[in-house]
């Protein structure tokens, strides 16, 4: 199955929950999912760039071709090894970026080497990711994917009580099978995929229901 079909899996996800979300597309693959993307954003959902090696031109220019597909501003940027400066993010009309650090298999035991607290440098929100003050891992796919469910709730309901944001993400390719990847990973990040974290989804969106948790797309709430 194509990612595709996976982010639709997700959207359905989301829609039985009634949760709008971000969706990041990687610069060079948003031209040939136009039509996916353009979706998403008519049922209400935030379309945003994920920058893994591109330049500040090619980034502008993805974004200009997107907005005019989908109707709107596009805000948000992320990025993770390959880095735009903050001051040129804002040039090129973003409002907020939201730095990431890589997912070695060493994040099971080190915490994050940047600030996890939102602030603002040349106008433009900066988004890290954030951290659990119940075990100081990062809301990151890779601990989503490894660590005990019940583990990552007691995080994120911690988190929510001490009153700081949790941003959750995941990814298209979370949802593959180990045969059906269309890329090599390393073993590490080949465990709890296709169904396995597809149950994962369901379960986190399922206790945040049951705990009245608001869950909201990233713009509205930075804005």
């Amino acid at each position: 199955m194509s990612i595709e079909n996976k982010t639709r899996i997700i959207s359905l996800l989301l829609e039985s929950h009634g949760y709008k979300a971000t969706f990041f597309v990687e610069i060079s693959i948003a031209e040939a999912f136009q039509k996916l993307l353009k979706s998403l954003s008519v049922s209400g959902h935030e379309i945003a760039l994920y920058n893994v090696n591109s330049d500040a031109e090619a980034v502008s220019k993805t974004k200009q071709n997107l907005e005019q597909i989908i109707g709107k501003p596009i805000r948000g940027l992320r990025q993770k090894i390959h880095r735009i400066d903050s001051s040129q993010i804002k040039e090129l009309g973003f409002a907020y970026v939201s730095n990431i650090e890589e997912s070695k298999i060493n994040f099971l035991w080190r915490k994050l080497t940047e600030k996890t607290n939102i602030y603002t440098e040349n106008e433009l929100t900066v988004v890290p990711e954030s951290q659990s003050p119940y075990s100081q891992l990062p809301f990151n796919d890779y601990v989503l994917q490894v660590i005990p469910l019940k583990y990552y709730e007691n995080m994120l309901l911690e988190s929510v009580r001490s009153n700081d944001y949790v941003m959750i993400y995941a990814n298209a390719w979370q949802l593959f099978s180990k045969k059906e990847l269309p890329f090599s990973l390393p073993f590490f990040k080949k465990i709890n995929l296709g169904r396995a974290f597809e149950d994962r989804l369901e379960d986190i969106f399922q206790f945040l229901d049951d705990h009245e948790i608001a869950v909201s797309r990233m713009k509205d709430y930075l804005f």
